[in-house]
């Protein structure tokens, strides 16, 4: 993380430019080295997979009181979470209930170590656009309302957050509107400041060829209803600095000299920013993608673009 504290640091941009960063999990020791520069927010990452989040609800003796208190029906949602299979088979009501006490946990997180301004979300699954596309939907739907509005007993009010959307997630947008996709789209924009479309382009052929293919769900979003539009213009290009390769993360995949790589990279942002993304975002600082030359480089570039 100090590494991308110093490139931000070191890099031209414009006064007041909006920076978000974060880490799965909460960590106040990267919360305060975030917090060193002027303006940034600190986000923790949080993902919908089965994991910790699911096992019970952790709040202490007097908070769990006061839920309980407030929504006696609470207290059957204090212990593990159906397994995923069975949660996508339940009746929609039941759970979305399930998937709204998740989110929940996420944000009692952020209560319980108050050192952040913000979150993120890892992610709108693929799987939102796949044949059983509904109940994952509904799942995801009822994870943003949880950490979006949190606890009412317990004082929480509404916090957006970033919400990564899923590459092969993005056929949506197209799709003829439903009342349970209107549910979902609003829901969407009510929990977040930006929608991150996870774009992971190939470092190959022409960039700007690249951007416009990359830039098919955004002007997706652009030619729907009014949630939609607002969802347009929330939106920002997601990428990574390229040069770890994982599959479906896209980067230097033809094994370009690095400068060459970055001057497909500097290109590819600069038609992003000329479509009127709202914003950039990078993902996966790891291994290779970490060395300190590679991170300021890329921070130089996007601060060229935003």
């Amino acid at each position: 993380m100090s590494t991308i504290v110093a490139a931000v640091r070191a890099a031209p941009f414009p006064p007041k430019t909006p920076v978000f960063v974060g880490s799965y999990g909460i960590s106040p020791r990267i919360a305060e080295q975030v917090h060193a520069l002027p303006g940034a927010r600190y986000a923790p990452m949080f993902h919908i997979q089965p994991g910790w989040f699911w096992e019970r609800r952790r709040l202490d003796a007097d908070a769990e009181r006061e839920v309980l208190a407030r929504n006696p029906g609470a207290e059957r949602l204090a212990g593990p979470l159906p397994a995923l299979n069975e949660l996508l088979r339940l009746p929609t009501a039941t759970r979305i209930t399930w998937s709204v006490e998740l989110g929940a946990r996420f944000r009692d997180a952020l209560r319980a170590e108050p050192v952040a301004e913000t979150w993120q979300l890892d992610e709108i699954v693929a799987e939102c656009a796949g044949p059983s596309g509904r109940p994952y939907r509904e799942l995801t739907r009822g994870v943003l309302r949880g950490l979006t509005f949190g606890r009412a007993a317990l004082g929480d009010r509404g916090r957006p957050g970033l919400v990564w959307w899923a590459k092969n997630a993005r056929t949506l947008p197209s799709r003829a509107i439903t009342p349970e996709l209107s549910a979902f789209w609003k829901m969407i924009d009510r929990a977040s400041i930006h929608l991150i479309g996870e774009e992971y382009p190939d470092f190959a052929g022409d960039p700007r060829r690249a951007a416009r293919t990359a830039a098919a769900a955004h002007e997706a979003l652009r030619r729907g209803g009014p949630v939609r539009q607002k969802l347009a213009r929330k939106y920002a290009s997601g990428l990574t600095p390229g040069f770890r390769l994982v599959q479906g993360l896209g980067g230097n995949t033809r094994g370009l000299p690095p400068a060459e790589a970055e001057q497909w990279r500097a290109a590819y942002l600069g038609a992003r920013a000329d479509a009127g993304v709202s914003g950039f975002a990078e993902f996966d600082f790891r291994f290779e993608n970490s060395a300190r030359a590679i991170v300021r480089e890329l921070m130089r570039e996007l601060a060229a673009v935003v």
